[in-house]
């Protein structure tokens, strides 16, 4: 039941992805690149909190990157970005048939999501493969970091004026529910973003002191994962919910 559950996730998680972001980046007459490069770097995050970088890349429509100008790129693949810190993961969302997989001459992205759960210095390269018409050439990128502030974790989150419970089920179908112990009564906003950032719900809701429960409809959702917080008290928390139809 597990390794279904965790298929389901990565299905899900899988089609979701397509679509999930659009190249911003104009690289003009680079013909191979990657944005942003390792002098701007990718921005800072906290453990236990909502993460995001997009990547856009370039492809070659040669190979004159690797001084071999008279071989014609048919695509590239993102095959890995290594070094990522426990709780991100990356998505793309590809051109091509193969996943994470660009066209040659055009520009593609990926992203870099989900909530850290480690602190730390985090040294990445991002490992492509190009396809050209003859062979195969594999090619990273070197000299990308991630920096996650530990400050924000588990031991803060026990200080809270409230906790919130993982939300059931997950994945939720129509329904999930989300559980919340607050330390005081108020109001607090209830919000829900796709992997990119977007906000997708929003409401303001009433915490009594003691048990909650904030139950929001899922049916509206397309498949895929989404980040939800709770701000209340000057203070927020967030997980990751599963929404598979």
């Amino acid at each position: 039941m597990k390794q279904l559950l965790l298929l389901t996730i990565f299905l899900a998680t899988a089609a979701y992805s397509q679509g999930q972001c659009t190249p911003e980046t104009d690289f003009g007459d680079e013909p191979f690149g990657v944005a942003p490069d390792t002098i701007v770097n990718f921005v800072s995050g906290e453990v236990d909190n909502l993460y995001f970088q997009q990547i856009d890349v370039k492809v070659p429509t040669d190979g004159g990157f690797a001084g071999l100008s008279f071989l014609v790129v048919d695509s590239a693949q993102v095959v890995d970005i290594s070094g990522l810190p426990n709780g991100l993961t990356f998505e793309c969302a590809g051109n091509a048939a193969t996943p994470c997989t660009y066209i040659g001459g055009t520009t593609g992205c990926a992203v870099i999501s989900g909530i850290p759960v480690e602190a730390g210095t985090f040294e990445l390269t991002i490992i492509l493969q190009v396809y050209s018409t003859s062979l195969n050439l594999p090619y990273s990128f070197e000299g990308y970091e991630i920096f996650i502030d530990g400050q924000v974790g588990l031991e803060a989150n026990d200080n809270l004026s409230f906790k919130m419970d993982n939300v059931r089920p997950n994945p939720a179908n129509n329904l999930a529910t989300i559980f919340v112990d607050s330390k005081k009564s108020g109001y607090g906003e209830f919000r829900v973003f796709d992997l990119v950032g977007k906000e997708v719900y929003t409401s303001r809701t009433r915490l009594l002191q003691g048990k909650n429960k904030i139950e929001y409809a899922t049916e509206q959702l397309p498949e895929g994962v989404y980040i939800y917080r709770l701000d209340a008290f000057g203070e927020s928390m967030t997980s990751r919910l599963v929404v598979v139809h």
